[in-house]
């Protein structure tokens, strides 16, 4: 009977603890003489299992053992029960509100689509969750940045999200941090990043107007070598198909010239910039090759051209002069082999993600125009526009990007972890640059889910528009590429990811016991040269396919691998986490701040010296006799009687002497100064320099403290006599 109510007392109190409210009428007691036991209306719990659970939470607290977790992460919160924590779980308000704050979120990815609902926690761990209620938290996991402020935590606690990450994880941070590659690495930023530029900065938009109209002589340099090229091919084929290839002659005679000047224009051009790489336009005018109205019209043949289908007159000609021109280029440009023809770029807003307002587009008017649109995205300055990879490399005609994951578990020294494992994600129509709608040149899964796939795309591409990297290498290997994913492709996107973080390393906000997952993008051109899009930080773990239920799952899972068991084993297993870089640890000064002190104690003389004697003295080479210059009188003060009797006898010893010049009487003098000791030693240079400026008497400190008070002692001494 007592075992029984008390048992159901502490299950009672329990619950009312879990529902943060009194249950005055939650349940109703029956007495019977019959039944003289206290029934309660909630669950009972075994006794035993009350036990068990104050067991495992004093072993959990001991141990440091406590981790809250916001989000929908139900392989971390599983991982981590398995080690032996226990979730102190936040109050549903406050968890429904840092969600709904996480959707709105631009700067990092979210977790909402996460289709997978988690198993409502047993009896027994929600006990366990209601004693640490009041437990200090050791590990949080949030997918956001700013759920926790790092500046109030212990340091013991771990965290998964480091202090001022936008540095990198936003589209504007990225692009104007890699321009600063070259204060830390040899590497140029334009290998492997698209050029970029911020709109809302007027010098930025005057750079990228100059290099939207450069990229406009460049690929018209490159239709005239393809359309020579292409002529070409129809010429060889034609045999096999004359009906449809004159249909299509008759039909581009149809469209209107272009005068051949334009070509012209377009060759001094890249001329011009070429002379400007080689600082060979130093001596030339600042007036510019071309003004706006003769940019605005070169444009508009431009657009007749690559975007029209128009003839340029007399092409043939310049075919020569442009290939040479092209091959000058590729010598200094990295990124001529993605720009293609059509001058593409793509304008995102610079802090969202998802693919939320991202559009492409390839006409300057238009891009500026997209841009103004909204003011408040101008001022916050947070306009990016990228030079789109016209020449992907595709697989069944579709276009794709690479999701890369790699965790950072320090920044001073930077050590990054590589995931071994990625995917591909692809788009739902195949590739075409006869449109520039997001449902063919966006990867992202949170835009292709929305669409249904197109009838006319290859039918190896799944539905859910992904593939595991071993499906994209069994691919490369039918094609006799297989080797280049580990040599081109895997190194290419190490060393990108390297490159960006050592741009960011200074701003971040550096703490131990702090770690961050991401997860990068990163397009490929025809050559298999991984082009680094952009970095998220908290990137989504949703299973919405096959392909991520498999891999969030095991990336989850080995991060706390890398985090928690590499922190007690060092050789413990991380997973598929390969450690591709660690930096030599730089050392930080001490901050003193801006007090100086200095440290020391008072100097003290033990007597008061005598003043110089005036007196110029002369002696030879060779030790001869000395004559002694008479000086005028002059009145001095009268010196001790010590000192006058010592004065005497030296001066009746030198008389005694006079071949001889009269050697000082002085064995030591001692000067007390607060710095490092210096011995000068004595001899004939010593009796020149005593009798040229002065007579001192011999002064010997009295006592042992004046003795440790000198930090300085200048020795002169007799060299006949000993010094001590």
């Amino acid at each position: 009977m007592k075992a029984t109510d008390s048992a159901n007392a502490v299950i009672l109190s329990l619950e009312k603890l879990e529902d943060g409210k009194e249950h005055s009428n939650a349940y109703m007691c029956c007495v019977s003489t019959d039944h003289p036991e206290i029934k309660v209306g909630l669950p009972d719990i075994n006794p035993g299992r009350v036990k068990l659970a104050k067991s495992l939470v004093e072993k959990a607290i001991k141990m440091h053992k406590i981790f809250t977790i916001q989000g929908p992460y139900p392989v971390i919160r599983a991982a981590l029960k398995a080690r032996g924590w226990i979730e102190q779980r936040m109050p549903q308000q406050v968890q429904q509100r840092l969600n709904s704050d996480s959707r709105s979120n631009d700067a990092e990815e979210d977790n909402s689509e996460e289709t997978e609902k988690e198993k409502e926690p047993d009896r027994l761990h929600s006990l366990m969750s209601r004693l640490v209620r009041n437990e200090m938290v050791y590990f949080y996991w949030t997918n956001r940045r700013d759920a926790i402020s790092t500046n109030n935590l212990q340091k013991e606690q771990i965290i998964n999200h480091f202090a001022k990450a936008g540095s990198f994880t936003t589209k504007a941070g990225l692009c104007v941090n890699l321009r600063n590659l070259h204060w830390f690495d040899t590497a140029d930023p334009d290998s492997f990043f698209p050029r970029c530029y911020k709109l809302a900065a007027q010098d930025e938009k005057h750079a990228f107007i100059e290099d939207y109209r450069r990229t406009a002589c460049t690929s018209l340099l490159k239709y005239v070598v393809e359309k020579d090229q292409n002529i070409q091919w129809n010429e060889i084929y034609q045999n096999f198909q004359d009906v449809q290839w004159l249909k299509k002659q008759n039909k581009l005679r149809c469209k209107p010239l272009v005068p051949s000047e334009t070509v012209t224009t377009a060759l001094k051009v890249c001329q011009e910039y070429l002379e400007s790489l080689e600082h060979r336009d130093i001596d030339k005018s600042l007036e510019t090759l071309l003004t706006q109205e003769q940019w605005e019209g070169f444009l508009n043949s431009y657009y007749l051209v690559a975007h029209g289908g128009a003839h340029i007159e007399k092409s043939e000609n310049f075919v020569s002069s442009c290939k040479a021109m092209l091959q000058k280029l590729e010598k200094v440009s990295p990124q001529l082999g993605i720009d293609g023809t059509q001058n593409i770029w793509i304008v995102k807003p610079g802090a969202k993600s998802r693919g939320r307002g991202i559009k492409c587009e390839k006409r300057l008017d238009q891009i500026l125009r997209l841009v103004n649109i909204d003011p408040m995205l101008i001022k916050e300055s947070k306009w990016v526009v990228q030079k789109y990879i016209e020449k992907p490399f595709l697989v069944h005609d579709t276009k794709f990007d690479v999701r890369q994951w790699f965790l950072v578990t320090d920044w001073n020294p930077l050590t990054v972890w590589f995931y071994k494992k990625c995917y591909l994600r692809f788009s739902t129509q195949p590739y075409s640059l006869d449109t520039l709608d997001s449902s063919v040149h966006l990867c992202n899964n949170s835009i292709q889910k929305h669409l249904r796939p197109s009838h006319q795309r290859h039918h190896c591409i799944p539905p859910h528009n992904m593939w595991l990297d071993d499906q994209f290498k069994a691919f490369l290997a039918s094609q006799g590429k297989e080797a280049l994913w580990e040599s081109v492709v895997v190194l290419g996107m190490k060393a990108a990811v390297i490159h960006a973080l050592k741009t960011a390393q200074d701003l971040i906000e550096s703490r131990k016991n702090t770690f961050e997952l991401y997860g990068a993008d990163f397009m490929l051109d025809l050559s298999l040269q991984p082009w680094l899009i952009e970095i998220n930080a908290s990137p989504t773990m949703a299973p919405s396919t096959c392909v991520t239920a498999q891999l969030c799952t095991a990336v989850q899972e080995d991060t706390l691998r890398v985090v928690l068991d590499r922190r007690v084993d060092r050789s413990a297993n991380t997973g598929d986490f390969q450690l591709i870089y660690r930096q030599a640890a730089v050392e930080v000064p001490q901050y003193l701040g801006i007090n100086l002190v200095v440290e020391g104690f008072a100097v003290k003389n033990p007597c008061v010296l005598p003043p110089l004697k005036s007196s110029q003295l002369s002696s030879s080479k060779r030790g001869g006799a000395v004559k002694e210059k008479e000086s005028a009188p002059e009145k001095v003060q009268p010196l001790p009687k010590v000192i006058q009797k010592a004065q005497e006898n030296k001066t009746s010893s030198s008389e005694a002497s006079p071949a001889l010049p009269p050697e000082p009487s002085i064995s030591r003098v001692a000067i007390h100064l607060p710095v490092t000791v210096l011995s000068v030693d004595g001899g004939s240079n010593f009796e020149h320099f005593s009798k040229k400026h002065a007579e001192v008497l011999k002064v010997q400190p009295t006592t042992a403290t004046e003795k440790k008070q000198a930090s300085l002692r200048l020795v002169m001494f007799n060299p006949n006599s000993p010094v001590k």
